[in-house]
């Protein structure tokens, strides 16, 4: 049992990226839009106009 292959972790793809790109790309715009909408509202800028 010497040359028996080491188990591998299912979850990897095989090519070293566990989550594919687009759902990166896709959390860091989330991300990104979530900052941008506390610092507007933090600075006073937002949905002030919408109130009555």
């Amino acid at each position: 049992m010497a040359d028996a292959p080491l188990p591998t972790d299912d979850r990897d793809a095989g090519d070293g990226h566990a989550t594919p790109r687009w759902v990166k790309i896709f959390a860091l715009v989330a991300l990104a839009l979530l900052v941008l909408f506390v610092v507007v509202h933090l600075a006073g800028g937002g949905m002030g106009s919408h109130l009555p």
